[in-house]
């Protein structure tokens, strides 16, 4: 059965909406915006590994949720879809937020915004939150300290629970290193079949 015309260049992962690089809004935008300067230009892997986690241990409905390094915001809008979550995503990049906008609007969520990095967040901004969630944000070695600073933060304004997800670079195992270090995390090998079948890796640390 060929694919209906209005799901042409969507793919649908856990019932989120995904539109493709090669959809015909995406081009118009690409064309039309100031693109992403930080790696925001796709939904990258790891996303889905912690969606895939989150489905076998879903957090409490309506909970708030913050994803940091959002990009696309594609883990966050899932959280909002699945689980009501009041999500807060946060990326230091200003013009990945209109592909978010574009992704949150097809999925009927609302998603609270800002710009900001990792060594800006404060335990005010943290505060109320039960999960920080990230995939594929610890890719360059710069960023492994603020990172581990920012999740010491998260921790020490009451956050609950941490995700990293990751395809194992060394920046990343660096800070799984110091995480299980300081903070007694633990890192899971992950594997998903769909959207395609791919293998990474969680940090998760809990209060």
């Amino acid at each position: 059965m060929s694919e209906p015309e209005v799901l042409k260049n969507i793919r649908i992962v856990h019932d989120v909406l995904i539109l493709k690089k090669s959809h015909k809004l995406i081009r118009r935008m690409q064309r039309a915006l100031a693109q992403p300067e930080i790696h925001g230009y796709q939904v990258w892997g790891s996303s889905f590994l912690i969606m895939d986690y989150l489905l076998q241990h879903p957090p409490r409905r309506g909970s708030k949720v913050m994803e940091i390094g959002c990009g696309w915001g594609i883990l966050g809008i899932f959280c909002a879809q699945q689980f009501k979550s009041k999500v807060t995503a946060i990326d230091a990049d200003e013009h990945v937020f209109p592909y978010l906008d574009a992704h949150a609007l097809l999925n009927d969520v609302s998603i609270t915004q800002r710009v900001a990095r990792y060594e800006e967040l404060t335990a005010s901004d943290m505060k109320g939150q039960k999960m920080v969630l990230g995939g594929d944000i610890c890719f360059w070695p710069k960023l492994v300290q603020p990172l581990f600073n920012a999740i010491e933060t998260a921790l020490a304004a009451g956050v609950k629970t941490i995700i990293i997800a990751d395809p194992g670079r060394p920046p990343f195992h660096k800070l799984a290193r110091k995480c299980e270090k300081a903070f007694g995390a633990e890192l899971f090998d992950w594997e998903v079949s769909h959207p395609k079948k791919q293998s990474g890796e969680l940090l998760i640390i809990k209060a």
